[in-house]
């Protein structure tokens, strides 16, 4: 079938979202499909409405602001529009506190919505417990797509023996320092690591000062780095010897599959996303429970696991997630939206 014209509007911030929309920019563009991507908040609106007349499909790039958008130029140019859902949308709602009438507005505004495409299992069934879909809509399953990654800018990592001379077990952290991300944890689990065990933490956000501020004790010891952000790549994750994850939700964290695709084990605690992430091939990669101490005791136990094995399930993970398969699957999306 001929390759359609699509407009994604873009949400240009620094995370997974922002990674997952230009990976599929590129891999359709590499298919010979038209795409045009423009951030909707910086572009002229009569700019994004002559884009959206031209174009034979709108893609949201995001579930809010990109989707408000995209209902705006759908109602004008009567294009279809796609929204993508990275996030459990019930859990995203409750953590905002948002209102009813917040959330009503949400319900009306979501009915202009063409198809919808989730990254996980985990965040369709939020969507569908949050509304009800109407006869013209549609909800699909597309779970995010690994690229191969560039190898980087080099990431100074502090490795320094400790008092007993052990060699370090380096830990890190890539993501946003904020409250759904619960970084905080992080500390606690360090202090239940034996004290060879050292943290890089990678990213930016507004609990970055709390973290140093309670991190102090950790901080003189040389057990915790703050590293400030750092491009994406192969070396944002090849220094560690793990990993962590203390997200309180996700959908389909590109933090764990770029970690894992890099051969670094990445150890979460059991939020769905994780579980359905990891439990098939790997679900001693998950803390038995959600507190710091189950964090070290699963970060400890994969330190004893053979590591051809960790690699094996890994790389199955991963195989699982393969950019062929995620392009596939969007453009099949494409090609059936009217």
């Amino acid at each position: 079938m001929r390759p359609r014209r699509i407009l994604l509007l873009e949400e240009p911030n620094w995370g997974g979202v922002h990674t997952m929309a230009r990976t599929l920019a590129d891999a359709l563009a590499a298919q010979d499909w038209s795409v045009t991507s423009l951030p909707w908040q910086q572009t002229p609106w009569t700019h994004l409405v002559d884009a959206a007349q031209q174009h034979d499909v709108i893609v949201a790039t995001h579930n809010f602001g990109p989707t408000y958008c995209g209902a705006a130029l759908k109602a004008i140019t009567g294009k279809p529009l796609i929204s993508w859902v990275h996030g459990p949308l019930l859990e995203v709602l409750h953590q905002a506190d948002a209102s009813a009438l917040k959330k009503l507005w949400l319900k009306l505004l979501y009915k202009q919505v063409s198809q919808f495409v989730c990254v996980s299992r985990t965040t369709e069934n939020s969507l569908l417990g949050f509304i009800s879909l109407g006869k013209q809509q549609s909800c699909t399953v597309v779970p995010n797509g690994i690229a191969p990654m560039p190898d980087g800018q080099t990431l100074h990592v502090h490795a320094a023996q400790n008092a007993e001379g052990l060699p370090p077990l380096l830990l890190g952290y890539v993501g946003r320092l904020s409250v759904e991300k619960r970084p905080h944890l992080l500390l606690d689990t360090l202090r239940c690591l034996p004290d060879e065990a050292q943290l890089g933490v990678v990213g930016e956000g507004p609990l970055h000062r709390k973290m140093v501020h309670d991190g102090m004790d950790l901080l003189h010891q040389g057990r915790v780095h703050f590293l400030g952000k750092h491009p994406s790549g192969e070396s944002l994750y090849k220094p560690w010897h793990m990993t962590l994850l203390t997200s309180r939700y996700e959908g389909c964290p590109m933090t764990a599959l770029e970690s894992l695709a890099c051969g670094v084990p990445c150890v979460a605690l059991p939020i769905p996303a994780m579980r359905e992430l990891y439990d098939l091939e790997a679900p001693y990669l998950l803390a038995r429970g959600d507190a710091p101490v189950d964090l070290a005791e699963a970060v400890m136990a994969l330190r004893a696991m053979p590591a051809d094995k960790v690699r094996a399930d890994m790389a199955r993970i991963v195989a699982r997630h393969h950019i062929d398969g995620f392009v596939r699957d969007w453009q099949e999306v494409l090609h059936s939206i009217s």
